[in-house]
């Protein structure tokens, strides 16, 4: 590798503009390339948000075609890898930027609403998630959770539409779902031991998709038991079933008697 190969690679450069060809414009201005001899990927295009919140301009990720080839070659021979790492370490933190975003459109919508609460980034076994804390955090949970619910949905559709490359973003509020998750799986297993003893189906309350998820997910596998939903919108529920129902004696009054 020549000193003057050294000194042109420079990796990869984010831009902003106001329009997707307006960010690429600044790229072709800091390179000195025209359009076609760049490597651009856009990473988001631009947007005017939802209900006034997540509004954004245009990012694209941009690299000189001829700094690519380079960076081929020293990987061939095995030489500095240090543009190839760079490449890496922004895609890494793609996600990361995600979550930031995702925590301050939280934040805002939270503040929208007049609750106090702070929002924290966390990560767990499941991977990195928002977590909600602070004195009006029932009210953000709301009933069997389903404010909570609303809250993550809302905010990934926010980000969808920034980014439709966006992975979904997980809310918690102070260990609520792991412990309900808990306590479903718990319930689900109980309920399945009564029917397995009575041999008749039992109906859950009505319970959200994501619980209704978890509660299929606790039966699988359950000898004698299968499950299925049934109802419309809220008042959808879970009902557990034997897998084959057996069929109970008839009754018969006493010989002679007519009644």
């Amino acid at each position: 590798m020549t000193e003057n190969e050294s000194s042109s690679t420079q990796g990869p450069k984010e831009f902003g503009g106001k329009t997707v060809e307006h960010a690429v414009e600044i790229a072709c201005g800091y390179f000195g390339v025209g359009t076609e001899d760049l490597e651009i990927k856009i990473l988001n295009r631009e947007s005017t948000g939802i209900f006034g919140l997540g509004e954004q301009k245009a990012k694209i990720r941009a690299i000189p075609k001829k700094e690519m080839t380079l960076i081929a070659e020293r990987h061939q021979r095995g030489g500095s890898s240090g543009e190839g790492d760079s490449l890496t370490e922004k895609a890494s933190r793609g996600h990361e930027s995600d979550l930031y975003l995702a925590k301050r459109i939280t934040e805002e919508l939270l503040n929208m609403a007049g609750l106090k609460a702070q929002v924290d980034i966390k990560s767990n076994r499941h991977g990195p998630y928002l977590d909600i804390s602070g004195e009006d955090l029932p009210i953000v949970i709301g009933k069997e959770g389903q404010n909570l619910d609303a809250l993550e949905y809302i905010l990934n559709r926010m980000l969808q539409h920034r980014n439709k490359g966006c992975p979904v973003i997980r809310l918690e509020a102070q260990g609520y779902r792991e412990n309900r998750e808990k306590g479903l799986f718990l319930l689900a297993h109980r309920m399945a031991k009564r029917v397995q003893k009575t041999g008749r189906s039992t109906t859950l309350q009505p319970l959200g998709a994501r619980e209704r998820r978890i509660v299929h997910l606790a039966l699988k596998g359950i000898k004698g038991i299968r499950s299925h939903s049934t109802g419309e919108g809220i008042m959808r529920r879970v009902v557990i079933s034997p897998l084959h129902r057996t069929s109970r004696p008839h009754r018969h009054g006493p010989k002679g008697n007519c009644a």
